[in-house]
């Protein structure tokens, strides 16, 4: 094996189990390699939680605190979303695991490193998730579900959704779910339909939404004629109006609400000033030219209109240029510049591996004068490994299986200049993280893996290796949609890796006893689950009890993402009336929702005429709207 230094002190029991399954003679320079191969896939701070958490349970002699309080010195913080957002959830299940939280000032004390690390998404998901008060009047970052339900949106919380929605329906989510239903975005696509529904037609963002959303939600044509109607548009309904048009505009078969918006903006274009006109035309052909930076506010947006399926129209198809590559063509004409783009993941890849066919010096002039974007090297191996494959009449783009991997290698070289096995390793797992498809396409990638680990680690691995790090590549958590209980490895008796897979799988499709012999690792397991589920949002929605205890939790610890929630919880009193009855029996629990009200009596005037909210809360309602018990 090569001598080449790996920094792993003690490798754990995870480890030792892939190096009895891999090598016929396990060592301690095999299980460093295999330490490291595990934290290239999963992430150092997933391994560590992995490792640490068995580490703890074994020590734990069935009562008393499991997890010490210097756990978290061993988490790496970053600064990076997709390595440091799975720190907050290790940490709350550890504190699940004891039996009693940590004091307040040691979260606060957590929250305070992520945020001087500048880990703002982590940050926020720590504030969600941990028992402490006013962790989140520390953290001023929140993520796009939030910023779409709050609205009011400004240049970064553009950015953000926008970024969100690049990634598209299957791209890797840094964030994690939290106690909040709109802490994650599991559809970004939808995002649009829900800033809508809260707040109208008035923002660019609604012109992205999608066609399905016409069939799906009923009140969506209604929502964008009323803005339609009005006799001026303001800016942000021109770009909603605008991207909407360029969005029904191709399409020839429309019908019901869908041709109805349609034939409705056609008749009120002339509400559109002359740059929205232009944009326009220009984006349909009608003029040769545009300034690029009348056109720069919308390149994000228009990026992901043409990246949607539903706008491809044939993304892939026999004709000599389709009509997606024909329009970042013309965009690439008039100075497009990648470092405007937000994110650049399989979908901007795919476009640039058809440029590079249809139009081959055109492509490769202007992606010598992005050199500076330094995530096209990346973009351009992944170009350089695709083909289009045909299955039965649809055309698809997937990793080139005829490719060597020193054809590949040479590639590159070219690129990044010599650089170490180690770090190729890395760039095949990025490259099947952001620029394929998991399922389709990571078989090669393994392959490649291997190929390289025999001439340049000189290891040879058993069979078994290719088939385990195929799963365990799909379980790095920002691909955590692509995880099936098939793919887990249950026969590890790992219950590190178990609690892992719990925070993957959201608490549902692990079940510990037919993997958990120990019953005091059983009970554990059980109970951790059982604390953390009841703070979850996702527990929450079939339990309209668990759901307000839920709330009266953040209210009283002051953890409310944004105070107008409460009006949310009133909702859900309103919409209960019988379930709450029940609930209110206990008395103390309706004194303690009226204090909520009578403390955010600003926000709620209006849900205060509802006598039987008023009734059932014993509010007494005087004259001139004084409010008293």
């Amino acid at each position: 094996m090569t001598s080449e230094k790996l920094e792993f002190d003690k490798p754990g029991a995870l480890t030792r189990y892939f190096a009895k399954r891999w090598l016929e003679k396990p060592s301690a320079q095999g299980e460093q390699l295999i330490a490291w191969l595990l934290e290239a896939a999963l992430g150092k701070n997933a391994l560590y939680f992995i490792e640490k958490t068995k580490e703890y349970v074994d020590a734990w002699k069935g009562s008393g605190e499991v997890v010490p309080v210097d756990a978290f010195d061993g988490f790496v913080i970053t600064g990076d979303p997709v390595e440091d957002s799975l720190i907050p959830h290790a940490v709350l299940v550890w504190t699940c695991m004891n039996d009693r939280p940590w004091r307040e000032e040691v979260y606060h004390r957590w929250l305070d490193r992520l945020l001087a690390a500048g880990s703002a998404e982590a940050a926020y998901l720590a504030a969600s998730l941990w028992p402490a008060h006013d962790l989140m009047a520390k953290v001023t970052y929140r993520p796009p579900g939030w910023l779409i339900y709050r609205g009011q949106l400004d240049a970064e919380a553009e950015r953000v959704i926008l970024t969100e929605m690049l990634k598209g329906d299957d791209g890797p989510r840094a964030s994690l779910y939290g106690s909040f239903e709109y802490d994650d975005v599991p559809n970004p696509k939808e995002l649009p339909k829900q800033y809508i529904k809260r707040h109208g037609f008035t923002h660019p963002i609604c012109g992205l939404v999608g066609l399905r959303a016409f069939e799906w939600y009923v009140g969506l044509e209604n929502r964008i004629q009323e803005a339609l109607a009005a006799p001026s548009w303001s800016e942000g309904v021109q770009g909603a109006a605008m991207l909407l048009y360029l969005s029904l505009k191709p399409f020839n078969n429309l019908m019901g609400p869908a041709q109805k918006t349609l034939n409705i903006l056609e008749q009120n274009l002339y509400k559109l000033d002359e740059r929205h006109i232009n944009i326009i035309n220009f984006h349909m052909n009608k003029i040769e030219k545009i300034d690029y930076n009348l056109i720069k506010d919308y390149i994000n947006y228009l990026i992901i209109l043409c990246s949607n399926p539903f706008n491809k129209n044939s993304y892939l198809n026999k004709d000599k240029i389709n009509p997606l590559i024909k329009i970042i063509s013309r965009y690439i004409s008039i100075g497009l510049k990648t470092k405007d783009i937000f994110y650049i993941g399989r979908e901007f890849k795919d476009i640039i591996f058809n440029l590079i066919i249809e139009e081959k010096d055109k492509a490769e002039s202007w992606l010598k004068k992005q050199a500076d974007d330094l995530r096209l090297r990346d973009v351009l191996i992944a170009a350089y490994m695709s083909k289009i494959f045909k299955f039965n009449d649809s055309y698809f783009i997937t990793i080139n299986e005829e490719l060597k991997t020193g054809e590949i290698e040479k590639k590159i070289n070219d690129i990044y200049g010599k650089i170490k096995y180690f770090s190729k390793i890395m760039l095949f797992i990025n490259q099947a993280r952001i620029y394929f498809n998991l399922y389709r396409d990571l078989c090669k990638i393994c392959c490649l893996i291997d190929d390289i680990l025999k001439r340049e680690a000189r290891i040879n691995f058993s069979g078994a290796f290719r088939l385990d790090y195929e799963k365990i590549i799909l379980h790095w958590y920002p691909n955590r949609s692509y995880l099936l209980s098939e793919h887990m490895l249950l026969k590890s008796k790992h219950i590190g890796l178990y609690l892992y897979y719990g925070i993957l799988s959201k608490w549902r499709l692990i079940n510990f006893r037919g993997y958990i012999k120990e019953e005091k690792e059983l009970k554990l397991c059980s109970e951790t689950k059982d604390k953390i589920m009841r703070n979850l949002y996702i527990e929450t929605i079939d339990s309209v009890c668990t759901n307000i205890n839920l709330y009266l939790n953040k209210i009283e610890s002051n953890n409310l993402p944004y105070k107008e929630v409460i009006i949310d919880l009133i909702n859900i009193i309103e919409n209960n009336y019988d379930k709450m009855q029940e609930y209110f029996k206990d008395e103390s629990k309706m004194i303690k929702i009226r204090e909520v009200i009578l403390s955010n009596i600003y926000l709620l005037r209006d849900k205060l005429r509802n006598s039987n909210l008023i009734g059932l809360l014993e509010i007494d309602n005087k004259s001139q709207n004084i409010i008293i018990y």
